[in-house]
């Protein structure tokens, strides 16, 4: 909870920009109720809408409530409480005066029960276009003077380093840095505060997570959902790795290969993110796959089509939805490990977790086949939030064999509930911790490692490979990953379309002999605290 003096009542208030669009109705809402549900804001607390379009409660309620979590037992009398803070105000994004108008609404509100601090925060759920007039006009007509002011800012931060000049530059002439929170709500909270706990207050990670011991880092982001209509405009127009590399995959390798942060402060822990982006070596064209699903001529629903085949895709496009990227960082813990980030649509299945595989060890005397047998470090953090160690054990019996299993590493969950995803971001906000969120001179570094290739695949338009809709992307992808020092493991239990059995088979016999036959083998597989399957693919 946040701590609030009853002899000092303040005032709260976010502002909603963009209130009638998808981010806000699916995310942002769904997000505060989450927090009013369970108590997590604070007294004195309001909520206001900013739009273009004219808005009602009463409609707009109704508007955002497929997207709601209701207990039809718990939830009706609180959740009509939850509408009683809403105030929705409608006004021009260029217009200062509809901006005053806003602020008159907010004293109103903040000086209704002599409450003598107002704290405000500006959510920004707009399209870029409008940014710069927001900005702007919030810092000059809607700052609070008794109390702090925090502005959020959702994705994307620009399209390459030079229109992020004028991002950055617009944005730090109106707001500090310590009132700046560039949001990214994909990022797991949960997966990488236990990652920190697990490295530096452990002595076998700690000193484990270098280029001694680690062959390479995967950073895997899949959806196995096509591009929806309502995202078609933006996503064709940025594509895969300004979605998603750009943004909390590349803030997740910063936060995985940094060394360790003086304090425990998020100003020490920025510092350190800044200092290994500044690291990254900025990747050419042929560190690069491009793909693009297509039709694979067995589904009976419309949507899963090809990428062009959709109604709302221009037929010519060359926008690539998978796409797989190999980084290196110069530095003396990580020269030489390839820092893998594969991102894509309509795949095989939705997952987002990182794989830190390392090195093989010798082990002739239990395992004859030759094989490469690697221990991993994963962090999955959707569908489940876990953290576990793959392995090799003794299989049962009285012969020495081995046998894939898995430490799970995962928080016991009889623990008090904690906000995961966007609920716990904005509760971050409201702390004013900033540790998770990107300053603006780290994204700076962000652009200056893929402005070079995207402004390369911008201006050549590449012809993207293809992929099957629902297959585990393009061979190529994974060949390029195991030339770079990445094993897949043909004993993981996946369905496999015939394209990649058929690798799996080609490099195990390159492993074990041409000669070898291939059998199934399905070892009764431990005791786990998650019923999902751990294999990777």
């Amino acid at each position: 909870m946040i701590s609030i003096d009853p002899h000092n009542e303040e005032a709260y208030s976010i502002v909603v920009f963009g209130a009638s669009g998808g981010l806000a109705k699916k995310k942002v809402f769904p997000a505060l109720w989450a927090l009013y549900r369970e108590n997590r804001l604070p007294p004195g607390f309001k909520i206001f809408t900013f739009t273009r379009t004219p808005l009602q409660t009463k409609t707009y309620r109704l508007q955002i409530l497929p997207y709601m979590e209701l207990d039809k037992h718990r939830d009706p009398k609180k959740y009509n409480l939850f509408w009683k803070m809403v105030q929705c105000v409608q006004g021009e994004y260029d217009k200062p005066e509809h901006y005053a108008a806003l602020t008159e609404a907010m004293v109103h509100q903040e000086t209704k029960h002599n409450q003598v601090r107002a704290n405000r925060i500006f959510y920004l759920a707009l399209p870029p276009i409008v940014f710069d007039q927001v900005t702007l006009n919030v810092s000059r007509k809607c700052s609070s003077s008794t109390g702090w002011n925090r502005i959020i800012v959702e994705k994307p931060f620009a399209r390459d380093d030079v229109s992020y000049k004028v991002f950055q530059t617009s944005l730090c002439n109106c707001f500090r840095e310590s009132q700046i929170y560039l949001m990214d709500h994909l990022l797991s909270r949960q997966v990488m505060q236990n990652f920190f706990a697990l490295r530096y207050s452990n002595h076998l990670w700690g000193e484990t997570l270098n280029n001694r011991h680690v062959a390479a880092v995967m950073i895997s982001v899949k959806c196995e959902l096509p591009v929806a209509a309502s995202r078609a405009d933006y996503f064709n127009q940025f594509g895969i790795i300004r979605d998603l590399m750009t943004n909390h995959m590349i803030q997740t390798l910063a936060m995985l290969a940094m060394d360790q942060p003086y304090a425990n402060t998020a100003d020490d822990l920025r510092v350190e993110r800044l200092k290994v982006l500044r690291q990254v070596l900025t990747p050419n064209i042929g560190d690069v796959v491009l793909a693009q699903y297509r039709n694979n001529r067995r589904e009976s629903e419309p949507a899963k089509c090809g990428y062009t085949e959709h109604t709302y895709i221009p037929k010519d496009s060359f926008t690539p939805t998978f796409a797989l990227v190999v980084l290196q960082i110069s530095n003396r813990r990580w020269s030489g490990v390839p820092f893998i980030l594969r991102a894509g649509k309509a795949l095989n299945d939705t997952k987002s977790e990182v794989r830190i595989q390392y090195k093989p060890v010798d082990c002739d005397a239990f395992h004859s086949d030759g094989a490469d047998i690697r221990n991993e470090l994963v962090l999955r953090s959707f569908p489940t939030e876990e953290v576990f160690m793959r392995m090799r054990l003794k299989r049962h019996g009285e012969n020495i064999c081995l046998r894939e299993s898995e430490i799970n590493l995962r928080v016991d969950d009889r623990g008090p509930k904690e906000l995961q995803g966007l609920p716990g971001f904005l509760l971050n906000v409201f702390h004013g911790d900033q540790t998770l969120f990107m300053r603006s001179d780290e994204q700076c570094e962000i652009w200056r490692i893929f402005s070079p290739v995207l402004a390369t695949i911008d201006s050549d338009r590449p012809r993207p490979l293809h992929y099957d809709f629902g297959s585990r992307g393009p061979l190529l992808a994974y060949r390029k990953a195991e030339r770079a020092g990445f094993v897949f493991f043909a004993s993981d239990e996946w369905h496999q379309s015939e394209e990649t059995l058929e690798y799996t088979v080609k490099r195990s016999k390159q492993l074990i002999g041409p000669h070898t036959a291939l059998k199934p083998v399905r070892e009764p597989r431990t005791k786990r605290l998650s019923s999902t399957p751990k294999a990777e693919g």
